[in-house]
């Protein structure tokens, strides 16, 4: 689909961890839909692999949300190479399991920061931004945030919290146009949760049950953050992309 036809045509995003795996996926499909996106990760290689072939309308930025200054260094920079922004998606996240006795400060703070601080950063940065183009904040959270899952008690707490801001500020930004949703997905074939796919008892149990009874791919969840951009009457909502993991 062309910049002039697709539903996205003139509007400019950015997508956060976008260098590999949803990111990326929902990347592409925002690109697929005619937008203008910036998408920033750690890596540089992938992200400059996956703007190549878009020319100028796509722009690759390197940037870990969880250092001070950076998501908002990203949205100066977006708002550099194309005058505006009408979509933020928080999709960057970082995930480890394990009992709380045995996770160690560095991993409890690396945890928060990436998934917790690094978001409500650029949701900070992109607000009158985004209030400016009556535009759209769409977080990438987990169905960990509404199951319980054993040693997943930080990442799933992080999770929680992401659903809670989504609501909170879905209410706090609604005054002002934007509006702000989450997609949950469950299992995703990514290289985070590798760790949990890898073990072929694990994988198929997770498939059994799973409604449509297989494990998601990054392009199953791409839809739902384009469709919660797009809807202008849906805020403060989080949409479970799971498949049927949680009936």
């Amino acid at each position: 689909m062309s910049e002039e036809t697709g539903d996205f045509a003139g509007r400019v995003v950015l997508v956060t961890g976008g260098g590999s795996g949803i990111g990326r996926a929902i990347a592409e499909a925002f690109l697929a839909e005619g937008a203008r996106v910036a998408v920033c990760g750690r890596r540089e290689e992938p992200l400059h692999a996956l703007v190549e072939p878009h020319g100028e309308r796509a722009l690759a930025l390197r940037c870990d949300v969880s250092a001070p200054g950076e998501p908002a260094a990203a949205v100066a920079a977006t708002l550099a190479r194309f005058g505006a922004l009408d979509v933020l998606v928080n999709n960057a996240g970082t995930f480890a399991l394990g009992p709380l006795e045995e996770t160690d400060d560095e991993t409890l703070t690396r945890i928060f920061a990436v998934n917790v601080l690094g978001l409500l950063a650029a949701c900070r940065a992109a607000t009158p931004h985004l209030a400016a183009r009556q535009g759209a904040i769409v977080n990438v959270g987990s169905v960990v945030s509404q199951q319980v899952i054993g040693g997943s008690v930080a990442y799933a707490g992080s999770k929680a919290a992401v659903d809670q801001i989504t609501r909170c500020l879905a209410a706090e930004l609604g005054p002002r146009g934007v509006r702000v949703n989450c997609v949950a997905p469950g299992n995703t074939e990514t290289p985070m949760a590798e760790p949990l796919l890898a073990d072929p008892q694990a994988r198929a149990a997770t498939e059994a049950r799973t409604a449509l009874g297989r494990i998601g791919q990054p392009a199953d969840i791409a839809p739902a953050v384009l469709y919660l951009a797009r809807d202008p009457w849906v805020t403060g909502q989080v949409l479970q992309s799971s498949g049927g993991l949680i009936l």
